[in-house]
């Protein structure tokens, strides 16, 4: 029965709350990513540059009509990929081993639903797009030659890098926890077995030279005592 119960390991239970905090994550990261999109459309001129930490990194309001870093898509294959994204974390979240990993899913779907949000609302500034999810994307901020980006593209990034983390640390830990106890270190019984032989061979040695110093001190006791007992 036992073994049988291995062969067939139970799904670990779900850690409480973790699809209440990656839909609040989605929720929260979703509304910032439309108010700062609506507020640099108000308070910059499209395409012009401000700095802000150097004269390379800062603020430029640009119309993305492509997917990401300006790759050109027919957009029908932008709602597929939200659909998807969307439909895989809302079956996976509550599954979440760990409350990072629902942070970091939330991310993910907060970044695929603000993008979309952009095509499916807004109209087509640049007049590439046309028909129904065909709007431009706002992004603003400016790192040097890098492609112009968005919170919602932020999201994407640190909620991939966050859950491959997250992902490879659980499969290291199930990976030790599947091992035997000495086999994440080999030679480390049988190492501690020849240290306790060598001690109890280093006792023994020291048992016999005290014996043999004993037997030595009844000896010279013996003769120091014919000689005091023998006749002048």
């Amino acid at each position: 029965m036992a073994e049988a119960a291995d062969a067939h390991p139970t799904t670990p239970p779900s850690i409480p709350g973790v699809r209440r905090l990656g839909l609040g994550v989605a929720v929260v990261v979703v509304l910032l990513d439309q108010a700062t999109k609506q507020l640099v459309e108000r308070v910059l001129e499209r395409g012009e540059f401000v700095p802000w930490l150097s004269e390379h990194i800062g603020w430029q309001l640009v119309y993305n009509p492509h997917g990401a870093f300006g790759l050109p898509a027919p957009t029908w294959l932008f709602f597929v990929v939200t659909v998807v994204v969307a439909v895989v974390v809302l079956r996976t979240l509550p599954r979440s081993p760990n409350r990072l990993t629902a942070v970091a899913y939330g991310l993910l779907l907060a970044g695929a639903l603000g993008n979309a949000l952009d095509r499916a609302l807004r109209r087509s500034v640049t007049g590439a797009n046309e028909g129904w999810f065909a709007g431009d994307v706002v992004d603003f901020v400016a790192w040097g030659r890098f492609p112009r980006f968005n919170v919602a593209d932020s999201a994407i990034t640190v909620g991939l890098v966050l859950l491959l983390f997250m992902l490879l640390l659980e499969e290291r830990r199930h990976r030790l926890q599947a091992e035997p106890p000495s086999a994440g270190r080999p030679g480390t019984c049988d190492e501690a077995a020849a240290d306790v032989a060598e001690s109890d061979e280093a006792a023994a040695e020291v048992a016999e030279s005290d014996e043999a110093a004993a037997d030595v001190d009844a000896e010279v006791g013996d003769v120091d005592e014919g000689g005091t007992s023998a006749p002048p």
